[in-house]
C-alpha cells in the first residue's frame, strides 16, 4: 500500500498521495487516514493526488469511498482530485456523481499546485487567480 497522508499547513490541506496500483482496500484505508488528518488539523480541504497511480478499483467502489470520506469529515471541507489528463474522464464522472449527491465542493485538477490554491482560497479569490476546478 504505497500511499502517504500529510497535512500541508501552507495550504491548510490534508493530502493523500497514491502511487502504483491502487485497489479498493487501499482506497478504504487511505480515506480513513485522510479524514482523520483533515479533522485533526481542521483543514480547509483535502487533496487526493493520483498523478502517479493506477486505480484498479471499480468506479462504484471509488464513489462509495469518496462518499464515505465526505461523511467522515467533521466540517464542510473542499475535496480536490489531481489526476493525469488520461484519467480525467473517470475522475469527472466520480466528481460529478459525488458533488451532485453530497452538495460538497468537489473539484478535479491536472496540477497539484492549482488544486492547493483552490483549497485555500474563497470562491471569488479562486476565480481571480485562475485556480478553479478544471483549470
Amino acid at each position: 500500500m504505497p500511499y502517504q497522508v500529510a497535512f500541508v499547513e501552507k495550504h491548510s490541506s490534508a493530502e493523500l498521495t497514491h502511487a502504483g496500483d491502487v485497489d479498493a482496500d487501499e482506497i478504504t484505508a487511505s480515506r480513513l487516514e485522510l479524514a482523520a488528518c483533515a479533522n485533526t488539523h481542521l483543514a480547509s480541504g483535502a487533496v487526493i493526488n493520483i498523478l502517479d497511480a493506477e486505480i484498479t478499483a471499480n468506479p462504484v467502489e471509488i464513489i462509495d469511498n469518496v462518499e464515505g470520506l465526505l461523511r467522515d469529515f467533521k466540517f464542510n471541507a473542499k475535496l480536490a482530485f489531481v489526476a493525469r489528463p488520461e484519467a480525467q474522464a473517470t475522475v469527472s464522472m466520480i466528481v460529478a456523481t459525488v458533488a451532485h449527491k453530497s452538495g460538497y465542493k468537489v473539484g478535479q485538477f491536472e496540477d497539484l499546485e492549482v488544486a492547493r490554491c483552490w483549497i485555500e482560497k474563497d470562491p471569488a479569490s479562486a476565480k481571480t487567480c485562475g485556480c478553479e476546478p478544471g483549470h
